[in-house]
């Protein structure tokens, strides 16, 4: 019995030691003496480049040093040109630069890259305990490919707000009894924008993200855009569904309620183009405190409204805030990539990167309001539009279902396809609809003729086939 004891131990303690000596040897391939480089490249702009890049500084200054690691970020400017950087890499075009060791990506992209770059499963460097810290829809969309494994590692997420110019509205609201309530459905933002349009002769609203609203608009009316097969997907958007689209999206613009002429829904807002906007919680900072309205500096308040749902429809808002992907390539980088990854997304520097952005942090215990509270006051963050979207955003996490498209093959043309064909659209009309007028035609009777069921129908078809040119190649 006590040789069957001694035996036993003596084979506990010897894959204890071999345990031991297998994380010594993934260790070992650091050397402080001779620290490896990882590269890192990202799209973030201004206040949120600085914060990473401060972090960035941080980490090589404390974990890094210890372990040999160095980390190099560099930013491409914004989503697109770093997915079409990461890209042109993986495909080896020529004048690209190699393959990063770690890229931001959305889930449509990184997709696409991995049909000709292999990326790291994250399991590989992250234990199941560890992964079960994040929440579990941060985690999901990052998921695919034919092992199922998770591709692409949250390290901060966003959503959208309803921007609001306070100071435009309460003069608004006091000389037309408008009521702010309203501002909670698509519905009641339809008619607010008529009665602002109807009392000033100027545009109400902007959409920001075209194919954030597609794609939360079927949802919230029961319809996801997407019937999924493994790796593929075919157009799921009933002519009913679609027409609903049309008429809070289309009609609105048509009619001058809406409008849309900066790259960004914020660039209208600062000149007053339009006092209300839907918008990604991490463009908060955009908000302008003042704005040059005929030519004149106004100071004006900031509000921020949950997302808009359609009447007696599900609340569903958009999770975004591309995640970071590990390129598969030799041990050492591989394991000082995830190394970086796992110190980032830890508490402070995880909270403190969220807060100072209007992200989110990313693991469970972080996303607490008193915790991202406390961030802000030890930040001094000022941005109020950056304060108010938190508090509005963590009310949002308790009510709201966050939603991610899943990628497939076509997905990041998808994207493409529902961020510019309905606007688009809307574009060319308004040129006609100009275009005619000056011509001599009545306004009212050529906007009836743009807005018709029959118009709908022409645009309608016309972006089916689109789509199944791209999801049924």
């Amino acid at each position: 019995m006590i040789m069957r004891k001694m035996i036993c131990g003596a084979i506990v303690i010897a894959i204890v030691l071999m345990f031991m000596s297998s994380c010594k040897k993934k260790e070992s391939t650091l050397d402080p003496d001779n620290p490896i480089t990882i590269s890192v490249w990202h799209y973030y702009n201004g206040s949120v480049k600085n914060r990473f890049d401060s972090l960035v500084n941080q980490f090589n200054e404390t974990v890094g040093m210890d372990h040999g690691v160095v980390v190099d970020a560099q930013s491409y400017g914004d989503v697109n040109e770093l997915a079409d950087a990461v890209y042109n890499s993986a495909s080896n075009r020529i004048g690209a630069q190699p393959m990063p060791d770690i890229f931001a990506a959305y889930p449509d992209n990184a997709y696409r890259v991995s049909q000709i770059a292999e990326l790291v499963g994250l399991e590989d460097y992250f234990s199941e305990e560890e992964l079960a810290e994040l929440r579990k829809d941060f985690l999901q969309e990052g998921q695919f490919g034919e092992d199922g494994k998770l591709k692409i590692l949250p390290i901060a997420k966003s959503t959208e707000n309803l921007y609001l110019n306070k100071t435009y509205w309460d003069e608004f609201a006091e000389e037309t009894g408008a009521d702010i309530r309203e501002l909670s459905t698509w519905e009641g933002i339809q008619r607010i924008a008529k009665l602002y349009y109807d009392h000033t002769g100027k545009a109400f609203f902007c959409i920001d993200a075209n194919a954030n609203f597609m794609l939360l608009a079927a949802m919230q009316l029961g319809d996801e855009m997407y019937t999924y097969g493994d790796y593929s997907a075919e157009m799921n958007l009933r002519e009913e569904v679609a027409y609903k689209i049309w008429d809070n999206y289309y009609v609105p613009y048509i009619k001058g309620y809406f409008a849309k002429s900066g790259r960004f829904s914020s660039d209208d807002a600062k000149t007053g183009k339009v006092i209300a906007y839907t918008g990604s919680t991490a463009g908060a900072s955009y908000f302008p405190t003042e704005i040059t309205d005929e030519g004149r500096t106004v100071s004006v308040d900031v509000m921020t409204l949950p997302y808009p749902h359609f009447q007696d429809e599900k609340l569903y808002a958009i999770q975004q805030g591309a995640g970071m992907c590990i390129t598969k390539s030799d041990k050492s980088h591989e394991y000082g990539s995830a190394m970086f990854l796992k110190w980032f997304i830890k508490e402070p520097q995880n909270v403190q990167f969220a807060v100072s952005t209007a992200y989110f942090p990313v693991k469970n215990d972080s996303l607490k309001e008193e915790i991202l509270v406390r961030e802000l006051d030890k930040s001094e963050v000022s941005v109020e539009a950056i304060k108010k979207s938190i508090k509005t955003t963590m009310d949002m996490l308790n009510s709201y279902t966050l939603y991610g498209s899943r990628p497939f093959e076509g997905s990041y043309d998808m994207r493409s396809l529902l961020e510019n064909s309905l606007f688009g659209y809307v574009k060319e009309d308004l040129k006609r609809l100009e275009s005619r007028v000056t011509s001599g035609e009545d306004r009212e009777k050529v906007i009836q003729e743009l807005i018709s069921r029959e118009n709908f129908k022409t645009w309608y078809e016309q972006f089916v086939s689109e789509a199944n040119q791209i999801l049924l190649k």
